[in-house]
């Protein structure tokens, strides 16, 4: 590209520096405009025989028609008393030949500058100028070329045959880039996009690795969850099969009461799954009416009794003294205060206590449920809404089974009556799960 401009800038200027008063002839510029005149004047400047140096004259006829040619070689015995006998005068004097060189070497330096610019080649560039007779340097620098450098071959720019010029740019380093720029960007932005789908993909990949993990385990809790009902009732059963306690009714309710207990337990848990799948799949439609959050609370907390007396635990619950009015899913409400009352009875330790209190500000209800639990590490505190997910000890185990379905449920439901769920909590000073739900407002 770079000799290509250098020896299309020297047939440019060396035409218009013959064509004046000709430009207007087709053949004159097919002739001195064309590559293979180029190529035989470029040939006849590189020929050099020992002794010998090249010599051209031509001749232009009034009309442009005829161009008269000759090219001949000098022994070097008929130059020593002339070095420049090989420039073409044409009757004129040496000083405006010189003068008239000058001129057309500043046109070709600006030609050839000027076809660097427009391709947005802005680099340090210089150029030498060589005798044309004895090839002896003239004018500017000569520089080796090297792995990172340019350096021309050598043009005439005109038919006086005094100079020749070569184009010499120290660093060509740049110029590569700036002419690869579009295959460099396109190869990094390949590069970059490979780069982001490899990662995704190996986040895929990793995030499918924790979903199944998560689907073993939550087999693995579910059976344990469910197997515990049925070996109680089994138990039960084969109790008061093999002592014959239809004799002793006292101790026949007592086993008739623990088994209906297991049995209620074992189908909250089955409806808990079937719900969360519903929810997942989005099947589940919510019957939205106006409901009072306070006994659907109160109710839930009775319910309750049997669960928080068997832990030894402490549930305080402080109402608010007006009604609270939400538009909201009665049933879909309920079964978040259970699985947020459930969690703090399973998670606190014995004697635990409990604390359900209701605020308003800004036209928003919050429910808050306090425990006196271990707390939750600030690291887990977003991913415990997430499905499947439940928190391990030092040793990878879960302290307490379950689904890891509770509070994702939670959050699903809450976000659907249009509210949100917070988490206050740091270890050993127990947890604070914050429902807030926008209060009913008569329009």
């Amino acid at each position: 590209m770079l000799e290509s401009i250098v020896s299309d800038a020297s047939r440019q200027i060396t035409y218009r520096s013959i064509a004046r008063g000709h430009e207007k002839s087709i053949r004159f510029q097919q002739f001195f405009l064309s590559q293979e005149w180029l190529a035989l004047r470029q040939a006849f400047d590189e020929l050099k025989v020992d002794n010998l140096r090249s010599q051209f004259h031509y001749g232009i006829t009034n009309d442009s028609s005829v161009v008269e040619m000759k090219m001949s070689f000098l022994n070097d015995a008929k130059l020593k008393f002339d070095r420049k006998s090989s420039a073409v005068t044409n009757g004129k004097s040496q000083r405006e030949v010189s003068l008239q060189d000058q001129r057309d070497l500043k046109v070709m330096d600006s030609l050839v500058n000027r076809r660097l610019d427009q391709l947005g080649w802005h680099t340090n560039r210089n150029y030498a100028l060589y005798d044309y007779s004895d090839g002896r340097l003239v004018k500017g620098q000569q520089s080796a070329q090297t792995a990172s450098s340019f350096v021309s071959g050598k043009y005439t720019y005109n038919l006086k045959f005094q100079n020749r010029y070569q184009l010499i740019i120290p660093s060509i380093v740049w110029l590569i880039v700036f002419q690869m720029r579009y295959y460099l960007i396109s190869s990094f932005l390949m590069l970059f996009l490979t780069a982001v789908a490899f990662y995704l993909l190996i986040r895929l990949m990793k995030n499918q690795q924790l979903y199944a993990q998560a689907k073993m385990t939550f087999t693995s809790n579910m059976t344990h969850e469910l197997q515990t009902p049925i070996s109680t009732i089994s138990v039960a059963l084969e109790s008061i099969k093999k002592y014959h306690l239809i004799d002793q009714p006292e101790k026949l309710e007592n086993y008739i009461n623990i088994s209906t207990h297991e049995l209620q337990r074992l189908q909250a848990m089955i409806e808990k799954v079937l719900k969360q799948e519903q929810m997942d799949l989005g099947e589940t439609q919510l019957q939205f009416s106006l409901i009072d959050v306070q006994p659907i609370l109160q109710q839930v907390i009775y319910a309750m009794d049997v669960q928080i007396r068997e832990k030894n635990a402490l549930l305080v619950f402080l109402p608010s003294d007006e009604p609270l009015f939400i538009k909201g899913d009665a049933m879909h409400i309920s079964n978040v205060f259970y699985n947020l009352i459930d969690n703090a009875l399973k998670y606190s330790p014995a004697h635990a206590k409990i604390e359900v209190s209701l605020s308003i500000a800004d036209r928003q209800l919050t429910i808050s449920f306090k425990d006196n639990g271990p707390g939750i590490n600030e690291i887990y505190q977003q991913q415990v809404f997430e499905r499947f997910f439940r928190i391990f000890n030092q040793d990878n185990i879960h302290n307490v089974k379950g689904s890891g379905l509770g509070l994702h449920y939670v959050k699903q439901v809450v976000e659907l009556h249009g509210g949100r769920v917070a988490l206050q909590s740091k270890i050993g000073k127990g947890s604070n799960f914050m429902i807030i739900l926008p209060l009913y407002e008569e329009n």
